[in-house]
């Protein structure tokens, strides 16, 4: 269970967030949708625990976040960044095993048990193909890929991921949607930061509508996409309405307000 309560965080003297009040119990993925700088990206980080908020709190399962060791964090939170670079020309393989790390000892090796969650991260991202090609020699989007399979291998309750389908093509977008839903069927809380209104509407059980800092609403997607609140949010007049091929919200941006 994931509970940001009151949420404010600042740099320096800007306010990215101001009194974000979020619950996101297990078995849901929620879509954090708005538009840039509604400070989206700042949200996960600090709910992931890498920025520490001004004014209230983060919980997981009734304790606060920021204050537990980075060592239980890693176990308990996975979180893919926006952007990420690995520094070193690792294989594919190697990448994805990192995720284990938090599962070790000190000083102890990979066992069978970290090899085959590698394995099956990677079976499921569809890159077990990759496995020993250097991440220096993969795409943009077989690296997003990659590092999506490494948060898989980690293997905690809870898994962020911020913009998991830039770089990726159609086929791939789908495919980690569809995984990430398959996420939080099992079990597992998932909180996505997205760009594609009708992705998010599609795939996603619960959206949370950010704008200039703030919550502007969260619920269903049936809830927060109306027009009134993209108009609010977005600054432009859409149309939304029920696709019959997908059963699920289609929005149709006209022109700005």
């Amino acid at each position: 269970m994931i509970a940001v309560d009151g949420l404010r965080v600042t740099a320096g003297t800007t306010v990215i967030l101001d009194g974000v009040d979020l619950a996101v119990p297990p078995g849901r993925l929620l879509g954090l949708v708005g538009p840039n700088g509604a400070g989206k990206s700042t949200l996960l980080r600090t709910i992931a625990g890498l920025h520490r908020p001004a004014r209230g709190r983060v919980l997981l399962d009734g304790r606060p976040v920021h204050d537990m060791r980075p060592g239980e964090l890693a176990r308990r939170i996975a979180y893919l960044p926006q952007e990420a670079t690995v520094a070193f020309p690792f294989t594919a393989y190697q990448v994805v095993l990192m995720g284990r790390h938090p599962h070790l000892g000190r000083m102890a090796v990979e066992g069978p048990a970290d090899h085959e969650a590698a394995e099956r991260a990677m079976t499921a991202t569809g890159t077990i193909h990759l496995a020993d090609r250097s991440i220096a020699t993969l795409s943009g989007g077989e690296r997003r890929l990659v590092l999506l399979a490494k948060a898989l291998a980690q293997d905690t309750p809870v898994l962020l991921a911020d913009e998991p389908l830039s770089a990726l093509d159609l086929r791939h977008r789908l495919a980690v949607l569809r995984l990430l839903r398959a996420c939080a069927d099992a079990g597992r809380t998932v909180l996505a930061v997205l760009h594609d209104l009708n992705l998010a509407a599609r795939h996603c059980t619960e959206l949370a509508l950010l704008a200039r800092g703030r919550v502007l609403a969260a619920g269903p997607p049936a809830d927060v996409l109306t027009p009134d609140h993209l108009a609010a949010a977005y600054g432009v007049r859409a149309v939304v309405r029920r696709d019959d091929l997908t059963e699920s919200l289609t929005v149709t941006a006209l022109e700005n307000t």
